[in-house]
């Protein structure tokens, strides 16, 4: 439980109790910084659009791995900021943050890691006895002789020598380092390798020319970004231009790369019921309701965080209507307009750029219906009359601007229903013969609210990590050790001689032959022995199908869910059955509570 009055070394952005999901990332982060130890953690870069929190994710894994001594890895964290800057200052105030966070994590001193203030000659005043500490004020003593002395007659020869420092630092002192790097390409613009007095003209270039470059400092990190002692984890919210920089040139074949994805509607729900208690407080939200904004918004952090502090007025979230009319809102006039106005604002040379301005809305309001799906460049260009080369070339600008991905070699749009409104309330208004595209989520949350079950314990077991919880959540008396799983997912089972079945949810435990395999009731009728059977004969295909495929036969745990409770002949079939648990509506929602759910499991209108 954390603790108010407890200093963190990152000051976080949002609320502490704003923090919703991210458990998957976050444990896989916190396993690439405990792998460094043993030189087994490569370069690794997190990719997604702006607003989706990898900031926050970021501040949060430094505030988690900082306060692990055991790990032996400090975290030294750079947040790129957008300020033209001379090389020779970036330099000095990179090197000073590198070693008062080392020096920080050493001692375990939070205060001393966000001491903006200290400067590296204060660091050589700091007592202690940590052998790592002592070495590396040698080297903040080297290095200030040759700051100070000019040594290397250029800061860019300076730059080179101290990139391998945390490198070197780790190998002779043991205490490794991760370097993490947030917005990571804006390293390629606003450092500059050149006097004092040149700033301002540069400047007054940047007014005239947003993407004029600085010294490409990203390059320098060829050799740092295959360092196993000091590996380099970064993100970006440009995502095409951060791609190009880890993925190519210079530092191609160095990184690993992974999308941020927007979170699941379940735990958007529980962010929106925390927004809202924090910043309208005068307003109530159902689980339902909060379930509907959140797949109207695809889970978005920051779509939720509008629609909490929404200026709209009336604001209430008592109907699906009164939602409606919020997001309306905050699309067409509110912060999400001004969101995505900017944006389309700074990328005006790609966006607006075309021969037939015309045919250029028109293609792009035509693209918002590949929401979250490949973008097929051919329908849009039969569907217009134009050449299928005009829309390529349309395409390709709009991955340039960051409103598609692209992968295995072609276009896809992100899962961002708000960009696809806001796209159609700007253009369609400009455009004439236009066919009308619907945008309308309904229909999305009817097939939500009969899958929401499965959707809340998929989303819950991937959360589990050898946790104890009270057996009586699983029926069961004593405690259960919940396992850690690889994945979770729907699965289709078929032996030789079987009919197919369809397994609710299916979990892989990691570092383990065994698997949970999951059949869920999401209805206010108990569920009979008729579902138990089902359940058994599909673990029954699933083995065979493994002796099929002559594959080594799992464990199975069988899990049965029943909001609407379970037949006495059902309770009485699964009282000593070790191999099969079953959750009635209060147990599952206990469990859904202990991973992060702050609402109960809504009962829909069957």
């Amino acid at each position: 439980m954390y603790d108010e009055e407890e200093i963190l070394p990152v000051e976080e952005m949002v609320a502490y109790e704003e923090f919703t999901d991210r458990v998957e990332i976050l444990r896989k982060l916190d396993s690439w910084v405990r792998n460094i130890r043993r030189t087994a953690s490569p370069s690794t870069a997190i990719i997604s659009p702006r607003r989706m929190g990898k900031t926050v994710l970021l501040d949060r894994l430094v505030n988690t791995v900082f306060f692990k001594p055991e790990y032996r890895v400090a975290p030294f964290y750079f947040r790129m900021k957008r300020e033209e800057t001379t090389l020779r200052e970036f330099l000095m105030v990179y090197a000073s943050t590198f070693f008062r966070q080392y020096i920080a994590y050493c001692q375990q001193d939070p205060v001393l890691y966000q001491d903006t203030h200290m400067g590296l000659r204060e660091l050589l005043d700091c007592t202690s006895d940590h052998k790592a500490v002592a070495l590396a004020k040698e080297f903040i003593r080297a290095f200030l002789r040759r700051y100070e002395e000019n040594r290397y007659n250029s800061p860019r020869n300076h730059w080179d020598d101290f990139i391998c420092i945390p490198e070197r630092l780790a190998s002779y002192s043991g205490i490794r380092v991760a370097v993490i790097i947030d917005e990571f390409q804006d390293m390629k613009f606003y450092v500059h390798d050149v006097e004092k007095e040149s700033v301002e003209r540069i400047i007054e270039k940047r007014r005239r020319d947003p993407f004029a470059e600085g010294t490409d400092l990203t390059a320098t990190y060829d050799r740092q970004a295959q360092s196993r002692k000091a590996p380099m984890l970064v993100s970006g919210s440009a995502v095409t231009l951060l791609f190009r920089t880890v993925m190519g040139g210079p530092l191609g074949g160095r990184f690993g790369f992974s999308y941020l994805k927007p979170m699941s509607v379940a735990d958007g729900a529980a962010l929106l019921h925390t927004l809202v208690k924090l910043y309208a407080s005068d307003a109530e939200i159902t689980p339902e309701n909060a379930l509907y904004a959140s797949a109207q918004v695809g889970g978005h952090p920051y779509y939720l965080y509008c629609l909490s502090v929404s200026e709209y007025e009336p604001k209430r979230f008592s109907d699906k209507d009164s939602v409606d009319r919020i997001i309306r809102y905050e699309i067409e006039e509110g912060k999400i307009y001004g969101f995505w106005q900017t944006h389309f604002e700074d990328n005006r040379n790609y966006i607006n750029a075309d021969n037939d301005e015309e045919l250029g809305k028109k293609i792009i309001y035509y693209f918002t219906k590949y929401n979250n799906r490949p973008v097929e460049t051919g329908e849009i260009a039969e569907t217009l009359q134009v050449p299928k080369k005009a829309v390529e070339e349309k395409i390709e600008k709009l991955y340039l601007a960051d409103l598609v991905y692209r992968s295995s070699a072609r276009y896809y749009t992100f899962n961002d229903i708000c960009l696809m409104r806001f796209i159609r309330f700007v253009y369609e208004k400009d455009l004439e013969d236009v066919d009308e595209i619907d945008l309308s989520q309904r229909n999305l949350f009817n097939t939500l609210k009969g899958r929401f079950l499965e959707m809340v314990v998929q989303v819950t077991m991937m959360k589990f990590d050898h946790e104890v919880i009270n057996g009586e959540f699983f029926g069961k008396s004593g405690d259960i050790e919940v396992p850690l799983f690889r994945f979770t997912d729907t699965k289709y089972v078929k032996g030789a001689r079987t009919p197919q079945y369809q397994i609710d949810i299916m979990g892989k435990e990691r570092n383990k032959d065994r698997v949970w395999i999951c059949e869920c009731k999401y209805t206010k009728t108990k569920m009979g022995i008729r579902g138990v059977k089902k359940l058994e004969q599909a673990a029954a295909a699933l083995r065979q199908e493994c002796k099929d495929a002559k594959l080594p036969v799992p464990e199975i745990q069988m899990w049965l869910v029943s909001t609407g409770g379970f037949t006495g002949d059902v309770l009485a079939y699964v009282k000593d059955r070790e191999d099969i648990y079953f959750s009635d509506y209060e147990g599952i929602n206990s469990i859904f509570r202990i991973y992060g759910g702050n609402y109960r499991i809504p009962l829909f209108k069957e």
